[in-house]
C-alpha cells in the first residue's frame, strides 16, 4: 500500500485526505522495531489489505514475558455514499486491542472511543508481569486499558497530562488542584495528591 493512497496510517485519518487532527498526549509513539517484532511473531505484515478489501494495521504492540501478544489494530475500507447525500463517503473504521496467548487464540475488543474514524495515538504499551497496559489518546480523551490479567480489558478514561512513576499513574486536568492517581499497572484508584507532593515524589505529569 502506498501512503498517499491509503485511508489510515499510524491510527490516523491519513492527513492528505482528510486533514491534521489537532490533539497531544503524553507519552511517546511506538516503536516501529517492537511492532515489527510483534508483527513477525504473529506471522503477518505490519499493514495489508485484507481478503475484504480492509486496510489492516498493527498500530502498537507488546510481547508478554510468557509470548502473550497485545495488540491494537486499525481496519479501515471506503464503502461507498452513504444515505445522507452523493457527496458524503462512508469511511468504515474499527480499532480494536487483541491479546493473543501463548497457544495463538486471539481475544479482541474494540477500544474505547468516541468515533474510531478520529483514530487513536497510542502513548504507552508495555507488560509488567501479566498485566499489560494500553495508554492512548482518541479524538476527546485519553485513556488507559488493562488486560492481559483479566479479560474484558478495563478501561479508565485518564487526562492528556500523566505519567508513570513507580507503581503509580498520576494524570492531571487543566483546571484540577489534585493530582489524581492510579495504581499501576492494575489501574485501581488511589486517593489524590496534592500538586506540591506530587511534586516531591515525582508524580506531577508537568505542562
Amino acid at each position: 500500500m502506498e501512503d498517499d493512497d491509503r485511508l489510515f496510517i499510524h491510527g490516523r485519518a491519513n492527513p492528505q485526505k482528510f486533514g491534521w487532527p489537532i490533539r497531544s498526549s503524553a507519552g511517546e509513539s511506538p516503536d516501529p522495531e517492537r511492532v515489527a517484532a510483534a508483527a513477525r511473531r504473529l506471522g503477518r505484515p505490519v499493514a495489508f489489505v485484507d481478503a475484504d478489501g480492509y486496510e489492516c494495521e498493527l498500530i502498537g504492540a507488546a510481547v508478554g514475558p510468557d509470548g502473550q501478544i497485545a495488540f491494537v489494530e486499525s481496519r479501515a475500507k471506503d464503502v461507498g455514499f452513504n444515505q445522507y447525500g452523493a457527496n458524503q463517503r462512508h469511511i468504515d473504521v474499527s480499532i480494536r486491542v487483541h491479546l493473543v496467548d501463548s497457544t495463538g487464540k486471539d481475544q479482541s475488543a474494540d477500544i474505547e472511543s468516541y468515533n474510531p474514524f478520529f483514530g487513536c495515538d497510542v502513548r504507552f504499551f508495555g507488560w509488567v508481569g501479566p498485566t499489560a497496559v494500553l495508554i492512548y489518546r482518541e479524538k476527546h480523551w485519553t485513556f488507559a486499558c488493562r488486560l492481559g490479567d483479566l479479560w474484558p480489558p478495563r478501561f479508565v478514561k485518564i487526562e492528556s497530562r500523566w505519567v508513570i512513576n513507580g507503581d503509580t499513574l498520576g494524570y492531571i486536568g487543566h483546571k484540577d488542584k489534585a493530582v489524581r492517581r492510579l495504581r499501576f499497572p492494575d489501574m485501581e484508584p488511589l486517593e489524590p495528591m496534592s500538586i506540591a507532593e506530587a511534586n516531591r515524589v515525582g508524580l506531577h505529569p508537568g505542562d
